[in-house]
């Protein structure tokens, strides 16, 4: 009867465990799909941008009128479709909030669904996270601004990853980190999961950080360490595949 019993508790182990790991795959295909949306906006947004940012174009806030109450352009700008541009731009500037917010939430759950650095940040896909994100209190996502950090000579080594979330007062905003900086080195790690491990294993210990901000190469020095927020860092790395 005690063997019978632990055969029982070890085969319930291993199910639940197999359990654990199909939630896992599942939230990361799902935030893969999220993503994949969000990236389709972007591209519609762009597109839209630089119609009605072209020339003799009012742009995404402009008059349509001139300084005497005219039509912009002498009547050669179809004002219909100014508007019409501008409806759909609004539209999705609102569908991309609600994609970023579902992200942060589904980013959330795979972390809790996932027991080590490991079974969260390894593998080669499309979506990684190292560290959690603070998304409580309705924090909005983080804003690139003008850096001052170190800039170096742009090398040609590749970006494996892209800070697409960054919660502010983090560890990694305080450090100088921004979001839609790509990733070229982390303390030495050129993977996701070898990041994860690095910072996991090295709490308060500060690494160089190689990053690539709008073309320009920076260096940071970036320390992981506990805050009022989740995680060690309060950043979503996304993996960048080639």
């Amino acid at each position: 009867h005690l063997v019978r019993i632990k055969i029982e508790n070890t085969t319930l182990i291993r199910i639940t465990s197999m359990m654990g790991e199909d939630v896992i795959k599942k939230n990361k295909e799902k935030v893969e799909r999220l993503y994949k949306q969000r990236e389709e906006l972007e591209a519609e947004m762009a597109s839209i941008s630089q119609r009605l940012n072209g020339p003799n174009m009012p742009g995404l806030k402009g008059s349509l009128v001139d300084n005497e109450g005219f039509p912009i352009g002498g009547g050669d700008v179809d004002l219909y479709s100014v508007r019409a541009d501008r409806q759909r731009y609004n539209s999705l500037k609102n569908d991309h909030l609600q994609l970023t917010n579902a992200i942060e939430k589904e980013v959330q759950q795979l972390l809790s669904s996932s027991a080590s650095p490991s079974a969260v940040g390894g593998g080669g896909g499309g979506t990684d996270t190292i560290v959690k994100t603070q998304t409580e209190n309705n924090e909005k996502v983080k804003i690139p601004t003008e850096s001052t950090t170190p800039k170096t000579t742009s090398t040609n080594r590749k970006a494996f990853a892209v800070v697409d979330i960054l919660a502010p007062g983090s560890p990694a905003d305080l450090d100088g980190l921004m979001v839609h900086d790509r990733i070229l080195d982390f303390g030495g790690a050129f993977s996701i999961a070898d990041a994860a491990l690095l910072i996991q294993d090295n709490l308060g210990k500060s690494h160089r950080v190689l990053v690539n901000r709008a073309g320009v190469d920076e260096i940071l020095n970036i320390a992981p360490r506990t805050w009022n927020g989740n995680g060690l860092l309060g950043a979503h790395f996304r993996a960048l595949n080639f």
